[in-house]
Protein backbone atom coordinates (compact mmCIF):
# COMPACT_ATOMS: atom_id res chain seq x y z
CA UNK A 1 0.00 0.00 0.00
CA UNK A 2 0.79 3.54 -0.88
CA UNK A 3 0.71 6.37 1.75
CA UNK A 4 -1.76 9.13 1.66
CA UNK A 5 1.43 11.47 0.77
CA UNK A 6 2.13 9.16 -1.97
CA UNK A 7 -1.81 8.91 -3.53
CA UNK A 8 -1.28 13.15 -3.45
CA UNK A 9 1.63 13.21 -5.49
CA UNK A 10 -0.16 11.42 -8.07
CA UNK A 11 -3.38 13.23 -7.79
CA UNK A 12 -0.92 16.58 -8.18
CA UNK A 13 0.77 15.15 -10.65
CA UNK A 14 -2.92 14.79 -13.18
CA UNK A 15 -4.03 17.84 -12.10
CA UNK A 16 -0.50 19.41 -13.63
CA UNK A 17 -1.52 17.04 -16.81
CA UNK A 18 -4.98 19.10 -16.39
CA UNK A 19 -6.99 16.01 -16.25
CA UNK A 20 -10.69 17.15 -15.05
CA UNK A 21 -11.64 15.99 -11.90
CA UNK A 22 -14.17 13.13 -12.30
CA UNK A 23 -11.69 12.14 -15.32
CA UNK A 24 -8.86 12.80 -12.77
CA UNK A 25 -10.49 10.64 -10.38
CA UNK A 26 -11.06 7.53 -12.36
CA UNK A 27 -7.39 7.39 -13.83
CA UNK A 28 -5.83 8.15 -10.33
CA UNK A 29 -7.18 5.02 -8.85
CA UNK A 30 -5.80 2.95 -12.18
CA UNK A 31 -2.46 4.80 -11.48
CA UNK A 32 -1.98 3.91 -8.13
CA UNK A 33 -3.51 0.28 -8.56
CA UNK A 34 -0.85 0.14 -11.21
CA UNK A 35 2.11 1.50 -9.06
CA UNK A 36 1.08 -0.87 -6.24
CA UNK A 37 1.18 -3.94 -8.63
CA UNK A 38 4.77 -2.87 -9.55
CA UNK A 39 6.04 -2.36 -6.34
CA UNK A 40 4.88 -5.51 -5.21
CA UNK A 41 5.82 -7.93 -8.35
CA UNK A 42 8.89 -6.17 -8.77
CA UNK A 43 10.11 -5.57 -5.90
CA UNK A 44 10.74 -1.70 -5.91
CA UNK A 45 10.02 1.41 -4.25
CA UNK A 46 6.91 3.89 -5.00
CA UNK A 47 9.13 6.30 -6.71
CA UNK A 48 10.82 4.06 -9.53
CA UNK A 49 7.00 2.52 -9.87
CA UNK A 50 5.62 5.70 -10.19
CA UNK A 51 7.91 6.66 -12.56
CA UNK A 52 7.61 3.13 -14.66
CA UNK A 53 3.43 3.86 -14.37
CA UNK A 54 4.06 7.57 -16.06
CA UNK A 55 6.04 6.09 -19.03
CA UNK A 56 3.28 4.01 -19.55
CA UNK A 57 0.68 6.66 -19.55
CA UNK A 58 2.61 8.82 -21.18
CA UNK A 59 0.94 8.75 -24.62
CA UNK A 60 -2.26 9.07 -23.08
CA UNK A 61 -1.38 12.13 -21.75
CA UNK A 62 0.25 13.70 -24.82
CA UNK A 63 -1.27 17.02 -25.56
CA UNK A 64 -4.10 17.44 -28.69
CA UNK A 65 -6.75 19.45 -30.03
CA UNK A 66 -10.81 19.21 -30.27
CA UNK A 67 -11.58 22.55 -31.96
CA UNK A 68 -14.88 21.67 -32.16
CA UNK A 69 -15.46 22.42 -28.33
CA UNK A 70 -11.97 23.70 -27.25
CA UNK A 71 -10.50 25.53 -29.96
CA UNK A 72 -7.25 25.95 -29.90
CA UNK A 73 -6.52 24.95 -26.48
CA UNK A 74 -4.49 21.73 -25.88
CA UNK A 75 -6.00 18.89 -24.01
CA UNK A 76 -4.53 15.49 -22.96
CA UNK A 77 -5.63 13.11 -25.52
CA UNK A 78 -7.19 10.27 -22.85
CA UNK A 79 -9.09 13.41 -22.34
CA UNK A 80 -10.32 14.01 -25.87
CA UNK A 81 -11.08 9.94 -26.12
CA UNK A 82 -13.60 10.55 -23.69
CA UNK A 83 -15.01 13.96 -23.92
CA UNK A 84 -15.79 13.06 -27.43
CA UNK A 85 -17.69 10.00 -26.97
CA UNK A 86 -19.71 11.69 -24.20
CA UNK A 87 -20.17 14.83 -25.82
CA UNK A 88 -21.29 12.45 -29.01
CA UNK A 89 -23.71 11.24 -27.49
CA UNK A 90 -25.15 14.00 -25.74
CA UNK A 91 -25.38 15.45 -29.34
CA UNK A 92 -27.33 12.70 -31.22
CA UNK A 93 -29.96 13.00 -28.62
CA UNK A 94 -30.44 16.54 -28.62
CA UNK A 95 -30.59 17.07 -32.02
CA UNK A 96 -33.49 13.75 -31.91
CA UNK A 97 -35.35 16.00 -29.89
CA UNK A 98 -34.83 19.03 -31.93
CA UNK A 99 -36.39 17.19 -35.11
CA UNK A 100 -39.17 16.20 -33.03
CA UNK A 101 -39.94 19.68 -32.23
CA UNK A 102 -38.90 20.83 -36.21
CA UNK A 103 -42.28 18.09 -37.37
CA UNK A 104 -44.17 19.83 -34.75
CA UNK A 105 -43.35 23.50 -35.96
CA UNK A 106 -44.31 21.74 -39.82
CA UNK A 107 -47.69 20.03 -38.21
CA UNK A 108 -48.55 23.33 -36.75
CA UNK A 109 -48.54 25.40 -40.26
CA UNK A 110 -51.49 23.25 -41.09
CA UNK A 111 -52.91 23.20 -38.21
CA UNK A 112 -53.20 27.06 -37.85
CA UNK A 113 -56.02 28.68 -39.26
CA UNK A 114 -53.86 31.57 -40.36
CA UNK A 115 -50.88 33.29 -40.61
CA UNK A 116 -51.54 35.32 -37.50
CA UNK A 117 -52.18 32.02 -35.09
CA UNK A 118 -49.12 30.17 -36.52
CA UNK A 119 -47.20 33.39 -35.70
CA UNK A 120 -48.34 32.63 -32.42
CA UNK A 121 -47.46 28.59 -32.26
CA UNK A 122 -43.97 29.62 -33.56
CA UNK A 123 -43.97 32.36 -30.45
CA UNK A 124 -45.25 30.14 -28.17
CA UNK A 125 -42.94 26.64 -29.05
CA UNK A 126 -39.74 28.75 -29.39
CA UNK A 127 -39.98 30.59 -26.20
CA UNK A 128 -40.34 26.94 -24.13
CA UNK A 129 -36.86 26.62 -24.99
CA UNK A 130 -36.41 29.77 -23.33
CA UNK A 131 -38.36 28.90 -20.63
CA UNK A 132 -37.20 25.73 -19.86
CA UNK A 133 -33.74 26.62 -19.76
CA UNK A 134 -34.39 29.36 -17.54
CA UNK A 135 -36.10 27.90 -14.95
CA UNK A 136 -33.33 24.61 -14.90
CA UNK A 137 -30.87 27.11 -13.88
CA UNK A 138 -33.27 29.05 -11.22
CA UNK A 139 -33.73 25.94 -9.58
CA UNK A 140 -30.20 24.75 -9.17
CA UNK A 141 -29.04 28.45 -8.14
CA UNK A 142 -26.76 26.68 -6.23
CA UNK A 143 -24.60 25.30 -8.65
CA UNK A 144 -24.22 28.32 -10.44
CA UNK A 145 -20.52 28.67 -8.78
CA UNK A 146 -19.95 25.42 -10.54
CA UNK A 147 -21.00 26.84 -14.34
CA UNK A 148 -18.26 29.67 -14.18
CA UNK A 149 -15.65 29.01 -16.33
CA UNK A 150 -13.07 30.21 -13.89
CA UNK A 151 -14.47 28.01 -11.07
CA UNK A 152 -11.42 25.30 -10.87
CA UNK A 153 -10.81 22.38 -8.39
CA UNK A 154 -7.38 24.03 -6.86
CA UNK A 155 -7.56 26.73 -9.05
CA UNK A 156 -6.52 24.75 -11.64
CA UNK A 157 -8.40 22.00 -13.48
CA UNK A 158 -12.13 21.59 -13.81
CA UNK A 159 -14.60 19.75 -11.60
CA UNK A 160 -16.50 17.86 -14.74
CA UNK A 161 -15.37 16.83 -17.93
CA UNK A 162 -18.87 19.05 -18.39
CA UNK A 163 -18.04 22.49 -17.29
CA UNK A 164 -16.79 24.08 -20.11
CA UNK A 165 -19.57 23.95 -22.01
CA UNK A 166 -22.45 24.58 -19.81
CA UNK A 167 -21.72 28.02 -20.69
CA UNK A 168 -23.39 27.13 -23.89
CA UNK A 169 -26.23 26.44 -21.97
CA UNK A 170 -27.05 30.45 -21.52
CA UNK A 171 -25.72 31.30 -25.05
CA UNK A 172 -28.10 29.18 -26.93
CA UNK A 173 -31.09 30.67 -24.63
CA UNK A 174 -30.07 34.12 -25.67
CA UNK A 175 -30.33 33.14 -29.09
CA UNK A 176 -33.28 31.12 -28.79
CA UNK A 177 -34.64 34.37 -27.41
CA UNK A 178 -34.31 36.00 -31.00
CA UNK A 179 -35.63 32.93 -32.70
CA UNK A 180 -38.67 33.20 -30.39
CA UNK A 181 -38.90 36.93 -31.61
CA UNK A 182 -39.17 36.17 -34.94
CA UNK A 183 -42.30 35.41 -36.85
CA UNK A 184 -42.23 32.19 -38.70
CA UNK A 185 -44.79 33.51 -41.75
CA UNK A 186 -42.54 32.10 -44.35
CA UNK A 187 -42.72 28.60 -43.19
CA UNK A 188 -46.61 29.32 -43.86
CA UNK A 189 -47.03 30.85 -47.07
CA UNK A 190 -44.58 28.47 -48.11
CA UNK A 191 -46.82 25.76 -47.68
CA UNK A 192 -50.50 27.21 -47.39
CA UNK A 193 -50.26 30.06 -49.80
CA UNK A 194 -48.82 29.71 -53.73
CA UNK A 195 -46.13 32.06 -52.56
CA UNK A 196 -42.92 30.80 -53.04
CA UNK A 197 -40.48 33.11 -54.27
CA UNK A 198 -38.80 33.71 -50.27
CA UNK A 199 -37.57 29.96 -50.41
CA UNK A 200 -34.58 31.27 -48.94
CA UNK A 201 -36.15 32.91 -45.75
CA UNK A 202 -38.47 29.49 -45.59
CA UNK A 203 -35.58 27.20 -45.35
CA UNK A 204 -33.95 29.89 -42.24
CA UNK A 205 -37.44 29.66 -40.48
CA UNK A 206 -37.17 25.80 -40.04
CA UNK A 207 -32.79 25.52 -40.33
CA UNK A 208 -32.26 28.38 -37.68
CA UNK A 209 -34.67 27.41 -34.77
CA UNK A 210 -33.36 23.33 -35.46
CA UNK A 211 -29.77 24.32 -34.86
CA UNK A 212 -30.19 26.64 -31.75
CA UNK A 213 -32.71 24.56 -30.26
CA UNK A 214 -30.56 21.35 -31.01
CA UNK A 215 -27.56 23.38 -28.42
CA UNK A 216 -30.47 24.38 -26.17
CA UNK A 217 -31.07 20.79 -25.61
CA UNK A 218 -27.35 19.70 -25.47
CA UNK A 219 -27.02 22.40 -22.94
CA UNK A 220 -29.62 21.57 -20.82
CA UNK A 221 -28.51 17.61 -21.11
CA UNK A 222 -24.81 18.98 -20.66
CA UNK A 223 -26.13 21.01 -17.78
CA UNK A 224 -27.72 17.47 -15.65
CA UNK A 225 -24.63 15.57 -16.70
CA UNK A 226 -22.76 18.22 -14.65
CA UNK A 227 -24.95 17.92 -11.82
CA UNK A 228 -24.62 14.48 -11.35
CA UNK A 229 -21.04 14.01 -12.11
CA UNK A 230 -20.53 16.63 -8.91
CA UNK A 231 -22.51 14.62 -6.82
CA UNK A 232 -20.92 11.44 -7.63
CA UNK A 233 -17.29 13.14 -7.08
CA UNK A 234 -19.01 14.38 -3.71
CA UNK A 235 -19.47 10.89 -3.44
CA UNK A 236 -16.39 9.48 -4.17
CA UNK A 237 -14.05 11.56 -2.13
CA UNK A 238 -14.24 14.78 0.25
CA UNK A 239 -14.15 17.94 -2.43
Amino acid sequence: MISAEEKLQVENYLIWKKLPLDILLEVKDHMISQIEDCMNDERVGFAEAFSKVELSWRGSFSLTKYWLFYGNEKIPLIVKKIIKEKYYQILKKAFVFALVSFFISILLVFYADNVEQYKTFFHLQNALFVVAPSIILVLNYKLLKYMRYDFKFKGRIFYTMYQKNVGLLAISTISMVQVAMKEGKYAYWFFRTDNHTNIFYTLLTFIVPLFVQCFVIFGIMNFFEHKKTLKDITAIANY
